[in-house]
């Protein structure tokens, strides 16, 4: 984001639904569980996600407009072909990003990294045995509800995977049958190519296209919300919200960015103005020396981000 911390900005909902579905820095971690950033600051590597989708939609045309309609593919078939491999590789962003959003990938794994921690937290004045029901709750309930939606969202990735390379597999059997059945393929220099362009565009589609579609949408989107902010800012510092922090443990005041640890007595909260971001989760958590807090930091964050 190009909006400072310091600014307050308050990214709209839609805004951060394409946030936890673009390629990011921070990778949060405490008590060996680690999960990806739902609000960080967006990787480097995004340009590179553009170049391995403008070079699969290069192969793919070329492949279907020089080689194989030359070899008596229908042109229909052709285009059908490479508009199905676009369509397949920005798919995962459409199921994610607008169809179906409870498989978002990046909102599941966060979601599971929050459980597996209330799992081993206790909450104030909670018996040992309510404790243990709530963590078995937790376990065989929400758990295995989240694991089941992380297991649906892989098989339909790998389903899409399967059904990309097949229709590389295609395009070099079509190239194939052809070819008169004394010569190998790899005896033709444009066989060659077409098999290794049908696997490179394949496997460029898979890496690149559904993170560069991704951050176009991001961008965009990034680029009318901040022009919303401009509009709406008044440079007052918003009021910052509380949220008790329930659950035992011996929590240090900390401050990163708009959110904080703090006291008042005995009693601690977390305290945030509108949005928590990952880094400032990160630093929340290694400032508690105690092990317990750590992971209820983690919890408190994770619990209100995800709102």
């Amino acid at each position: 984001m190009s909006f400072q911390n310091q600014q307050f900005y308050n990214p709209s909902d839609a805004l951060k639904e394409l946030w936890t579905l673009v390629p990011q820095v921070t990778t949060l971690e405490v008590d060996n569980l680690k999960t990806k950033a739902l609000f960080s600051t967006i990787s480097s590597t995004i340009p590179i996600f553009y170049v391995l989708m403008i070079l699969a939609i290069s192969f793919d045309i070329y492949l279907g407009f020089f080689i194989l309609s030359k070899q008596g593919v229908s042109m229909g078939i052709v285009v059908g072909s490479v508009i199905a491999d676009l369509f397949l590789g920005v798919f995962p962003f459409l199921i994610e990003g607008i169809f179906f959003k409870n498989l978002n990938h990046t909102r599941i794994e966060n979601s599971i990294f929050r459980r597996k921690l209330e799992a081993r937290c206790k909450l104030k004045e909670e018996t040992t045995e309510a404790f243990k029901a709530r963590s078995a709750k937790i376990k065989n309930g929400i758990l295995k509800k989240l694991k089941r939606n992380r297991l649906k969202s892989k098989v339909y990735r790998f389903l899409i995977a399967i059904t990309i390379f097949a229709i590389a597999f295609w395009k070099i059997y079509t190239f194939l049958s052809v070819l008169p059945p004394s010569i190998s393929i790899w005896a033709v220099v444009k066989g060659k190519i077409i098999i290794i362009f049908s696997l490179l565009t394949a496997l460029f589609h898979l890496i690149g296209t559904e993170k560069a579609v991704a951050h176009i949408f991001y961008f965009f989107t990034s680029k009318a919300d901040q022009d919303r902010f401009t509009d709406i800012n008044t440079g007052e510092i918003p009021e910052a919200s509380q949220i008790e922090i329930e659950y035992e443990g011996k929590f240090n005041e900390a401050k990163k960015g708009n959110t904080a640890i703090i006291k008042k007595g005995e009693i601690p909260y977390l305290e945030f103005i509108h949005i928590i971001r990952d880094g400032e989760i990160q630093a929340l958590i290694n400032a508690q020396t105690d092990p317990v807090a750590r992971r209820v930091v983690a919890i408190k964050c994770k619990e209100n981000q995800l709102i």
